[in-house]
């Protein structure tokens, strides 16, 4: 009796091992799988990086990076309406991750529902606690261009210097604050915000443009056509259309 039981252990044993050791090779394959996907990104190779993870989900569909990068390929191909749809049964599958509520907000954002994506921003941050220091700065970010879209714009300027006092070396939160500040004629302040994304963002035209516009106001035309003709070098029509009109001209003898 005594030998039975001894060989009813050892099946078992084997039986948990070959399991454990199946749930440990899926694991990794579909770690692979989304793996492979990322660095398609990377690529901007969108349509083979939605197919890897797709092929991650039919393996499991609950898995949750394979779900993360399928909201984020949709994402940057501007499905929102898909998106919405895997971010929704991913919040179903994953109810306490803040990182499925903060693509929610994003996606809502996207599609223009601003006020609808308030509610899922704000359950991202109480679901992230104060650890998740990463997804706390996105979503502080994602509540600032809520609130901007909204016209409440003391609101996203202190959720955009919230994401800034976590993370300092995202140049699009700056060039965010900068234009806020501009939109409220505090042309320093903003010109201050302009500087550090190029600091951060050397190519950034944007703020090139945006520096040369701030100059202009406070009448340093020397500087704003400094700021004016890098733009343009970069690319920026605006800005070519200001050094022709604002710059060439001044120089040009009678």
């Amino acid at each position: 009796m005594m030998q039975i039981h001894r060989i009813k252990i050892i099946i078992l044993t084997f039986t948990l091992s070959l399991i454990t050791s199946s749930v440990l090779f899926s694991q990794s394959k579909l770690d692979s799988i989304v793996e492979l996907g990322d660095d398609l990104v990377a690529l901007d190779d969108y349509k083979e990086a939605e197919k890897r993870y797709d092929q991650a989900l039919e393996i499991d569909e609950h898995y949750r990076s394979a779900l993360e990068g399928k909201i984020r390929i949709l994402l940057l191909m501007d499905k929102y309406s898909r998106a919405e749809k895997v971010a929704k049964d991913a919040i179903e599958q994953h109810p306490l991750d803040p990182s499925f509520e903060m693509y929610m907000g994003k996606i809502l954002i996207e599609r223009g529902s601003y006020e609808d994506a308030l509610p899922h921003l704000n359950k991202a941050l109480e679901l992230s606690g104060k650890t998740d220091s990463m997804t706390i700065n996105r979503v502080y970010v994602s509540l600032g261009a809520a609130y901007q879209k909204l016209g409440r714009s003391q609101q996203a300027m202190d959720q955009y210097s919230k994401a800034l006092s976590i993370n300092r070396h995202n140049p699009n939160v700056f060039l965010y604050r900068g234009n806020l500040y501009y939109k409220r004629e505090n042309y320093s302040q903003a010109l201050e915000d302009f500087k550090k994304v190029l600091e951060l963002d050397p190519n950034n035209h944007l703020a090139q443009y945006n520096a040369g516009m701030c100059y202009s106001r406070q009448g340093e035309k020397r500087n704003a056509c400094d700021a004016f003709h890098k733009a343009c070098e970069l690319g920026n029509t605006n800005a070519c259309k200001m050094v022709i009109s604002k710059c060439l001209r001044s120089t040009e003898t009678p």
